[in-house]
């Protein structure tokens, strides 16, 4: 998982990565904050 691929990705993709990762309050966030919040998950 990088930066390109997730930018690449729509918001819904983007979405189900999140779910996937239980990664809560990013359903209303930005398509930037997603990606960032996926990748500082992804980090830990």
């Amino acid at each position: 998982m990088n930066l390109t691929e997730l930018k690449l990705k729509s918001v819904g993709e983007l979405l189900e990565i999140a779910n996937e990762m239980n990664l809560e309050g990013v359903a209303r966030a930005r398509k930037q904050d997603i990606i960032f919040a996926l990748l500082k998950a992804h980090a830990r």
